[in-house]
């Protein structure tokens, strides 16, 4: 704003000179730079002051307000620069009042109406400062209502994972008590394992784990598995050296007890799993391959195993994580990859 008020004085000076000779003209050039500075020292501390006070204000009293700033500034800055010729020796002091009434003339209406413009210019800037203010309040707003919600949501759908999970043990452990009860001893021991190392620090309130973690859930889940099914279980794990990188709790244990459910439960001859744990570049590849007939991904049941993943990975790694499905003839692959954090 202070350029267009040191611009102000210029313009009604120019206006008022624009008119006379080139010697004339000539001659009022050192007037001019005395307008110039005073109107312009009356207006960078008034009107800024002016609008200040008068922010609460009637839009009307507001404008008469500011508008006779403006008036005043114009006014006594030309008053003062009709005195300063006489203080310097240049001009007799009758010569004062003809200076202010010639200037008077053209300072004090182009000052106003260009503080009009100066004010509405400043108005509009003051408008869209605040509308950029309020959309980036509203989109912090959003966001935060939106990280909120997914929050809620992976807390709702992790504390659905592990339930299920605990029920299918122990219902597994409950059919073994009384025919094989060293075996049930066994899977209790290795649930006791299970759970030491993926509840602690409340695993069902975190987001990611490590896959070395995963890992170890995964292979506690085996061993309980090979207890229930013995030699009807084979699998195989592979793990590349450089795999590393976070995942979902019980995401890849998920993989393999989707596995279970749809061929070892379905069929005499039981189930040979492959699981392999790689990195892509940047991002972590998990897959289970096992040699049963495969399933139809569109028949997947809401709410339950797969689905439940999905929303999972979508909750934390929003669309940078995938869950793909390769059904052969012979064998089905399910496959997730993740980025690397």
């Amino acid at each position: 704003m202070w350029l267009t008020i040191i611009v102000l004085p210029v313009v009604s000076w120019l206006s008022f000179i624009a008119g006379e000779p080139l010697p004339m003209l000539v001659r009022s050039i050192p007037l001019g730079i005395v307008l110039c500075a005073t109107i312009s020292a009356f207006a960078w501390w008034l009107i800024p002051a002016a609008m200040r006070a008068a922010l609460g204000w009637h839009p009307l009293a507001r404008w008469v307000l500011l508008l006779a700033t403006s008036a005043f500034c114009a006014t006594a800055g030309t008053a003062v620069a009709a005195v300063v010729p006489f203080l310097l020796g240049m001009m007799p002091a009758r010569l004062i009042r003809v200076v202010f009434l010639e200037n008077i003339g053209g300072t004090v209406p182009v000052t106003m109406v260009i503080g009009i413009v100066t004010i509405l210019l400043g108005t509009v800037k003051s408008q869209l400062e605040a509308t950029e203010l309020s959309l980036k309040t509203q989109q912090l707003e959003r966001e935060r209502a939106e990280k909120l919600a997914t929050e809620a949501q992976l807390a709702s759908l992790s504390s659905r994972v592990q339930p299920h999970f605990l029920f299918n043990t122990l219902n597994s452990i409950s059919g073994l008590i009384r025919e094989r009860p060293a075996q049930a001893e066994a899977m209790i021991e290795h649930l006791s394992s299970l759970l030491r190392s993926s509840l602690d620090g409340q695993l069902t309130e975190r987001a990611v784990v490590e896959i070395a973690e995963e890992l170890k859930l995964v292979t506690d889940y085996l061993e309980i598995q090979r207890t229930r099914l013995g030699g009807r279980l084979r699998h195989e794990l592979a793990v590349a050296p450089d795999a590393s990188g976070r995942v979902p709790p019980f995401s890849l244990q998920t993989l393999v007890e989707n596995s279970l459910k749809h061929v070892a439960g379905r069929r005499p001859e039981g189930i040979a799993l492959r699981i392999e744990v790689r990195r892509e570049h940047n991002r972590l590849s998990l897959a289970v391959t096992d040699d049963g007939p495969g399933f139809d991904p569109d028949a997947m049941t809401a709410g339950h195993g797969l689905d439940i993943l999905q929303r999972r990975l979508r909750a934390v790694f929003g669309a940078a994580a995938t869950m793909e499905f390769d059904r052969q003839p012979a064998a089905m692959t399910v496959r997730l990859r993740v980025p690397i954090t």
